[in-house]
């Protein structure tokens, strides 16, 4: 059968009122259906039985939802100020959640019919073609064989427009018409154009879509999560226009007559249909088309197994006439249901692939349609970690290839709890399928423990344990470890599973973990309750909120109060400009009590030089008594100059601020903010748990963790910022103790500091720096080399007391630095060459007795950041 054949055109019509152009043959009309559909406002008494799921559901109440028995679909409450996230805005009118009703997986992130910026307003509800006599908008809920919303154009905007949206009973697609009417007194020329999104992973391999240039359909399927969608028009092709690749949105022109634009005559109206077809896999949306075409189609059962039974998840590609035509998944019983066009006069292959068991080839057969492909079996890895009671915990474990096997790959950085080479685990169990060969594995809970190092052989049909001890080694009584800032797809900037984000943090054994999605209140309470982990990570409702300038207009906040469902979950609106915006989060709730931060800022344009023109004129003080603490990372900054003559490494790029550098200018100009440190991680390979702050803390017990106690330390800046070692510091003066974030008085400039660091068996620190007003005094420089005595093997690897004289107000830090070693493989690729790093907050120590004041010092550089 020929390509063309293999993917018909539909010849309908695109026509003119009073002018109707080449006509052709129908869609196939579809049965209603007993159950019939329905349209209606998402509220709370219906949520739970409308609202789709998926991991881009967007839906809030207020949105119109279509549905009936087989999919639903949500269309955004159609006025200007609805935006689904943080890079999706304006979507009041269009597309926002499409799913199937058994399997639902919304991975849409919004269609567009006319493309962006259309402000469409609520015009009435039709039920089998007839007007709904006093819709409302607020109140619309009607059902019948075939239910439509209509929205409309502005009566000024010319051409005029009304689309509807159309769901017949029984459909398995989301129709969706446009009526251009010129108002005009002369002939209007005017592009049919649609925009889809359907979101990309970090790396670009997330989703599968048509790439750019004509076609007859477009599809974008996710197969890591099991959603496809299709869109084509009824008589028309279409040019397909990547306007962002990573974002995977197209813009779609459909050609009347092969052109990209149409002329419609005077007090005419033209009519553009298309179909947008969700389904599992591409398979699944292909079959669709064909059966609303009226096509005649066969329908096959594949079947995958290997010698132990039937094999799930096993990937299935189906070439026609050797080209790819359709992909799918097995279920749980190892089978795949799909139709192919009934007149092949083409070869029909199936190739099947599953990790371990190798791959398999099978030529269709209409007379044989239900057969089953046999694989290997693979190696199987049963794993069980435990602490040093014998007691399961949460962990990650790395798979490595050596000697010539090939490392694993389970899936993309969205995913949960398998990403890329690494497994998640919540309860310290996991079954995992590789293929036969020699691996290193890497096991490990985040810093406190012990991580475990095995080499394995696995052999195919065979199972290998992998029975872990991790050793909580490093005794971190009175602290707790935190990250305040990192994300998951609600933001909208990213697509990882929120699931995912969790398991990641259980994993890194973070402790305590406000939500902090863009632009949106959200909660990871609901995946701690589904996964039994309430008791052992503390979390809250929080945000970054977000706008432009980046260096300046990026804060976070906690806790906050979520209005679920609601637009952002209930979050405050974002500014441009950055003193409104802070002052708006921090007066949130009613002027409630938070923790607010300063994400990765511009230090010099934020603190000293509002304009940017290396002048200081004072910077946007009003936001300075709006913030809590501030970001400053990266820790490794310590060892890049101007602290060290060591220069800083390429990937930090040329014109990345040192903010460590700038912090301590600020501190010495008497701006007392508390410095942190976050992951900001986007995606779930290795992004949380590789950086982390460790706060004071009443209990140990996540579980009786209280967030405004968490608050209250991070504001007094009792905390350590650390990529691994755990760092004590306590300074002694005058018969008073203080730790970070304190205030000490040392009439006679005689400060004492007891210094303790802790590491586990994969890390190691070198050197210590007392830094006296952000200057690191080579008598107060520490190492190896030079205090040999001072240093030790085990876990505890530094433990001094340092006498420190002063003769004025100064403010001390200690920093533990191993700088002839590196993170290592327990973290990650990305970050394994990294230097170990912990840092103190500030003790502020008063020497003359008048209360601390800041010396003023710039560290031998310009507060403006700009260089003589």
């Amino acid at each position: 059968m020929s390509k063309a054949r293999c993917v018909r055109a539909l010849l309908s019509s695109l026509f003119v009122a009073g002018a109707v152009s080449a006509a052709a043959a129908p869609i196939a009309a579809r049965d209603a259906g007993e159950d019939g559909a329905a349209i209606a406002v998402l509220a709370p008494g219906n949520w739970d039985a409308l609202a789709p799921a998926g991991k881009e559901v967007d839906a809030i109440y207020g949105d119109l939802v279509l549905h009936n028995r087989r999919i639903v679909a949500v269309v955004g409450y159609p006025r200007g100020d609805r935006n689904a996230n943080l890079h999706t805005r304006a979507v009041g009118g269009a597309l926002l959640d499409l799913t199937a009703r058994d399997r639902p997986s919304d991975q849409l992130t919004a269609f567009f019919p006319g493309g962006m910026g259309q402000n469409l307003s609520f015009a009435g509800v039709e039920v089998d073609g007839e007007p709904v006599a006093g819709a409302e908008l607020d109140r619309v809920a009607a059902s019948g064989g075939r239910v439509a919303l209509v929205l409309a154009s502005a009566p000024s905007v010319n051409p005029g427009v009304e689309v509807r949206y159309i769901l017949a009973a029984d459909a398995e697609v989301l129709e969706i018409e446009s009526r251009f009417h010129n108002r005009a007194e002369r002939g209007l020329e005017v592009g049919l154009e649609d925009v889809i999104r359907v979101d990309q992973n970090s790396d670009g391999t997330a989703i599968t879509r048509t790439p750019d240039g004509r076609a007859v359909l477009y599809t974008a399927f996710d197969p890591w999560f099991g959603q496809a969608y299709g869109v084509v028009a009824e008589g028309l092709g279409m040019e397909i226009e990547t306007l962002n690749i990573r974002k995977a949105s197209a813009q779609l022109t459909y050609l009347p007559r092969g052109r990209r634009r149409v002329e419609i005559a005077p007090g005419e109206t033209l009519v553009l249909r298309r179909f947008v077809i969700p389904g599992d896999d591409l398979l699944a949306v292909k079959g669709a088309l064909g059966r609303l075409q009226g096509d005649a189609q066969q329908e096959y059962q594949l079947s995958v197994r290997d010698p132990r039974g039937p094999v799930a998840e096993a990937e299935v590609w189906v070439d026609l006439a050797g080209e790819p035509y359709g992909f799918g998944r097995t279920d749980a019983s190892g089978t795949l249901a799909f139709v192919l066009p009934a007149d092949l006069d083409a070869e029909a292959i199936a190739r099947v692939s599953s990790l371990g068991r190798g791959q398999g080839r099978i030529a269709l057969d209409a007379e044989r349609a239900e057969t089953t492909v046999e694989l290997k079996e693979p190696a199987w890895v049963t794993g069980r970690i435990v602490d040093g009671e014998g007691s399961p915990i949460p962990a990650k474990i790395q798979f490595f290839g050596r000697l010539g096997t090939e490392n694993p790959y389970f899936g993309p950085d969205t995913g949960e709890y398998r990403v890329r080479n690494l497994v998640y685990t919540e309860n310290g169990r996991f079954r995992q399928a590789l293929a036969p060969g020699m691996y290193d594995a890497v096991v490990s809970r985040g810093p406190e423990y012990d991580a475990g190092f095995v080499e394995l052989e696995t052999a195919r049909g065979q199972e290998t344990a992998l029975d872990v001890t991790l050793n909580r080694s490093v005794d971190t009584t009175g602290w707790v470890s935190a990250d305040f800032h990192s994300h998951s797809s609600p933001s909208g900037d990213n697509t990882s599973s929120q699931l995912g984000r969790v398991l990641n943090l259980l994993a890194e054994h973070i402790e305590f973990a406000p939500c902090t999605e863009h632009q949106r209140l959200s909660s990871y309470a609901p995946h701690l309750e589904r996964l039994g982990a309430e008791g052992l990570m503390a979390t809250c409702t929080g945000i970054e909120l977000t706008s432009s300038p980046g260096g300046l207009n990026h804060h976070n906040a906690f806790p906050l109060e979520m209005h679920e469902h609601t637009q952002d979950g209930g979050a405050p609106l974002r500014s441009l400009d950055p003193e409104l915006q802070i002052e708006r989060l921090a007066l949130w709730d009613d002027n409630s009590e938070k923790l607010v931060q300063q994400n990765h800022p511009d230090f010099a344009t934020l603190f000293f030089d509002r304009d940017a023109d290396g002048v200081e004129d004072g910077g946007h003080q009003h936001m300075f008594g709006f913030m809590d603490v501030i970001e400053v990372h990266p820790l490794g900054a310590l060892l890049w100059e101007p602290f060290t003559d060591q220069p800083r490494p390429q990937r930090a790029g040329p014109n990345r601020p040192n903010r460590l550098h700038a912090w301590m200018q600020m501190l010495n100009q008497g701006h007392r903010i508390p410095g942190v440190v976050n992951t900001d991680a986007h995606y779930n390979f290795n992004g949380s748990g590789w950086l982390r702050n460790y706060l004071q803390s009443s209990t140990d017990d996540p579980a009786r963790i209280d967030t405004l106690e968490m608050v209250h330390a991070a504001e007094a800046g009792h905390l350590v910022m650390t990529n691994g070692p755990f760092l004590e510091v306590e300074a002694r003066a005058a018969g008073s103790r203080a730790i970070p974030g304190d205030d000490l008085a040392a009439p006679d400039g005689n400060v004492t500091l007891r210094v303790k660091v802790q590491t586990p068996n994969w890390l190691q620190i070198d050197r210590v720096q007392v830094m006296v007003s952000g200057r690191a005094p080579s008598d107060l420089t520490f190492s190896r080399e030079t205090h040999g005595a001072w240093f030790a093997d085990g876990v505890v690897e530094f433990e001094q007391e340092i006498a420190v004289t002063l003769d004025r107000d100064e403010h001390l830090m200690v920093a533990a630095i191993g700088a002839n070693a590196q993170l290592g493989p327990p973290v990650g690729p990305r970050h394994s060459d990294d230097r170990p790093i912990a840092l103190s907050n500030p003790i502020f120590v008063d020497v003359d007795g008048g209360g601390f004041e800041a010396n003023g010092d710039t560290l031998g550089a310009p507060v403006t950041g700009r260089r003589p």
